[in-house]
């Protein structure tokens, strides 16, 4: 048993790593900046966990949701460590004030890149020796979309005013443009770039295409009827989402939908509902999923063209953590395929970017992409120039992006080859659980031993207890 695997067992329990850790571990122990793209459910997090305790030096971790640095803080609380905490602007303003002054009490300080943007926070980080700076979900810096995080762009500036013995990438999604951007915007130095397969072979990929919208429709309530499970259903718009959700609920599913015009509380009760199965279906727009960490997701749906293969492969990697299978389906016609085409070539004018800046608060609640990307670079603090420069420029990259999607969806051979091979990963074989249209005998391949019976919605009360117990 090697030292590393020695450190392990002590620490966390294992016996051995899961393919990929050990190098990335090694990497960064060693002084090296490096990138780490591994899929979806491989312990990304035990990536810089192990580290902070061998090094015994804190570690700042960036992640893109409060959901998500939730959950990790959780984890490792569960698990015993207790100098852990998550910064952010929930925080009642006395408490934040006195937890920088103690921040080198914490071996694990959980941030958002926004929060990174205050002269307090990183005049308080700069009296820290960091072990690690780590940026998880590390592609945000180069995704396209109405969730695009312009402060990811902003990580390279702080890193150089931290130190830090080593920054450390963690993704899942990273063909070499975005390996590009990551390297470049987070100012690595020479960088160990680990990659392993991004595949996920226990997901099969269903793709219909030609569909009208009645048979979408028809085809999705078949499918729901079929597969039991946690579900995920990805639509375009906030307004699609709710009229989804509503016609399921009077069709007796307990379902609810998820997006980002709902207020903070309304996200966290319906994500604690999803999370402890009293909810089954959860019709989403992409701003659901990222902080979810949810093991037997069954069936991940799209309604409609994601705007790129990343933002596909990120969504359809929320099923089949547990390593059962499980069903990704993609119900499209051809105006969905035509409208995702149209939106690629779409870019915000000057005139609209000007508007908005101008009054921001006005626009919050427009359910239009254009709107809420331009609204994310307004809460990032770019500039209305650096603005229509930064969406000048990845107007490209969008169109790009929504090509590589298009040709996947019209293969006509193996789909998950293409998905590999966008990815840098290595090809596998085509099997008869891979890719292509969902027959009967995948869908049993879905069937639980003991049929589950639907979940009821708690009530408000209860679910209230159950948080607070």
């Amino acid at each position: 048993m090697s030292q590393l695997e020695a450190q392990l067992q002590q620490h966390f329990g294992f016996q051995e790593f899961r393919p990929g850790q050990k190098a990335l571990i090694q990497s960064v122990l060693d002084g090296h900046d490096t990138l780490g793209i591994l899929p979806t459910g491989s312990g990304k997090s035990l990536c810089y966990q192990l580290p902070t305790l061998i090094s015994n030096k804190p570690s700042l971790i960036v992640e893109p949701l409060i959901a998500l640095m939730n959950d990790q803080v959780g984890r490792l609380q569960a698990a015993g460590e207790k100098r852990v905490i998550a910064l952010s602007a929930q925080m009642p303003p006395v408490a934040f004030t006195q937890i920088l002054k103690r921040l080198a009490s914490y071996h694990y300080i959980f941030v958002s890149p926004e929060i990174l943007q205050r002269v307090d926070v990183l005049m308080a980080l700069k009296r820290l020796a960091l072990g690690l700076f780590v940026v998880d979900e590390a592609h945000c810096i180069s995704q396209w979309g109405p969730d695009f995080r312009p402060a990811y762009l902003q990580l390279g500036q702080v890193r150089q005013q931290l130190q830090a013995d080593a920054i450390l990438a963690l993704t899942a999604t990273a063909p070499e443009p975005v390996r590009r951007d990551i390297v470049q915007h987070l100012s690595m130095q020479s960088p160990a770039i680990l990659a392993g397969s991004v595949d996920r072979p226990n997901i099969f990929l269903g793709v219909e295409t030609g569909l009208t919208d009645k048979e979408k429709a028809l085809r999705l309530d078949q499918l729901l009827h079929e597969v039991v499970g946690p579900t995920i259903i990805y639509s375009a718009t906030r307004a699609a989402c709710e009229t989804l959700a509503i016609r399921l609920q009077k069709a007796g599913h307990a379902a609810a939908f998820y997006h980002a015009g709902l207020d903070r509380h309304q996200r966290d009760l319906i994500q604690r509902q999803f999370q402890s199965d009293q909810l089954q279906i959860i019709c989403a727009t992409s701003a659901f999923g990222m902080g979810i960490d949810k093991a037997n997701v069954r069936f991940v749906v799209h309604t409609y063209v994601p705007e790129s293969l990343e933002a596909y492969y990120q969504a359809i990697g929320r099923a089949g953590r547990d390593g059962k299978q499980s069903l990704a389906a993609l119900l499209v016609t051809d105006h969905d395929v035509q409208h995702g085409a149209i939106l690629a070539g779409m870019l915000p004018d000057a005139a609209l970017i000007r508007l908005i800046y101008a009054h921001p608060e006005a626009y919050r609640t427009f359910d239009d992409p254009q709107i809420n990307l331009i609204e994310a670079y307004v809460d990032a603090g770019f500039s209305v120039e650096a603005t229509q420069q930064q969406l000048q420029h990845r107007l490209t990259e969008k169109q790009a992006s929504f090509a590589a999607m298009a040709a996947f969806v019209n293969e006509s051979e193996c789909r998950r080859a293409v998905l590999l091979q966008h990815f840098d990963s290595p090809i596998e074989p085509h099997t008869a659980l891979c890719c292509g249209e969902i027959t009967t005998t995948i869908l049993r391949q879905l069937q639980p031993e003991v049929p589950q019976e639907q979940p009821k919605l708690a009530s408000w009360q209860a679910v209230f207890h159950q948080i607070f117990r």
